[in-house]
């Protein structure tokens, strides 16, 4: 029952379903939030809560909604683009979802992974995971995490990830990404919608960068909306396929395999119709479709369940997001596929320089 609440309620937040009782209650609870946001930056602003400095350079990838906005290939596109200019990198991220958050991990020391996506959070494995040569650290704290990484590793510059809401840590550099399919929600704040901040919070950011801007319709008038609320530099992305990779064996397929394909999709990310959608435009025949929620951690008997679903609805093959893939791997799922994903920086060159003009 609980389960079905809370599932119920974050329908509502993200608008999927419509409720005047629960939507007046949101709403009520939506004050009380936006006055703690204001009060929260009100004691920072006249030293009441303390800023902290570190003696490295520290570029934060963040954003103002709930949910997806491609955080992650962006840290990965960021600590990539470092490592090729001679920088020595180090992502610092809470983890959200394992275990202890309050812990500080060390997922990847650049050469292995030591921590799995129960202790380390399944985005922090994923980033460890593609990121060769990039330490990984996670803690609640990120100020914390990343004072333990200056004393363990060679670092130089500090990749934050989800850190535009963390203001007790200076940065030199912040990008808050905006989605151009859903960019704002209902323009409400949590928990009446999907803000985590006012859309004034943009006149923090350096840079704002519109994900999923595959479409030029509606592009500008975006672009107008963000130029109202900050003088950052906009740029846009695609997130475009790269391939698909089996979970287990390692063995890789071009995305054009999918193309005509019959497939069972399933996945545990905050917008599960994204990835459905992307999986249609790539050619997928998509016969059976299952979402869970947001960080799911897989169990043996849903992992069963899965295969046989797939085997009742006749499909040629089991599908899931990278992120979700990493919560796979312990149950070692001969014959589940993950379409892995990469951030297309369409300005590149611009990007590049902005990014090491500040280090």
């Amino acid at each position: 029952m609980k389960t079905k609440a809370h599932s119920y309620i974050k329908d509502v937040i993200y608008g999927r379903k419509k409720s005047l009782s629960v939507g007046a209650f949101l709403r009520l609870l939506s004050v009380f939030y936006a006055l703690a946001i204001r009060l929260r930056h009100m004691f920072y602003a006249i030293g009441l809560f303390r800023r902290q400095s570190l003696a490295l350079k520290v570029i934060s990838v963040g954003n103002i909604t709930l949910g997806g906005t491609g955080k992650t290939p962006t840290v990965i596109q960021i600590a990539g683009l470092l490592l090729k200019n001679q920088r020595h990198p180090v992502v610092i991220s809470r983890g959200y979802g394992r275990e202890n958050e309050s812990d500080i991990v060390v997922v990847s020391d650049g050469r292995n992974i030591l921590a799995d996506a129960k202790k380390g959070g399944d985005e922090p494995v994923l980033i460890s995971s593609v990121l060769s040569g990039v330490p990984v650290v996670v803690g609640s704290d990120r100020y914390m995490a990343a004072v333990f990484a200056q004393q363990r590793f060679d670092t130089d510059t500090v990749v934050l990830d989800d850190g535009f809401q963390h203001i007790r840590l200076k940065r030199d550099l912040d990008i808050v990404l905006v989605d151009a399919v859903d960019p704002f929600g209902n323009g409400k704040l949590f928990p009446a919608g999907v803000l985590r901040e006012p859309l004034t919070a943009l006149t923090r950011a350096h840079v704002v960068l519109i994900t999923a801007a595959d479409k030029e319709e509606g592009l500008e008038e975006l672009k107008r909306i963000i130029r109202r609320n900050t003088r950052a530099r906009i740029f846009t992305a695609r997130q475009v396929p790269a391939d698909i990779t089996d979970i287990t064996s390692g063995d890789t397929r071009p995305y054009t395999a999918l193309r005509g394909t019959t497939v069972l999709a399933f996945s545990g990310i905050a917008r599960p119709a994204s990835f459905t959608t992307l999986l249609r435009t790539l050619g997928a025949d998509i016969r059976a479709e299952i979402a869970y929620p947001d960080h799911h951690a897989y169990n043996k008997s849903e992992v069963t369940a899965l295969f046989k679903k797939a085997a009742e609805a006749k499909v040629s093959m089991i599908i899931t997001t990278e992120k979700d893939a990493v919560k796979l791997k312990p149950w070692h799922p001969d014959g589940i596929w993950a379409l892995r994903l990469e951030m297309n920086i369409v300005e590149n060159n611009e990007w590049e320089e902005v990014l090491l003009q500040r280090l």
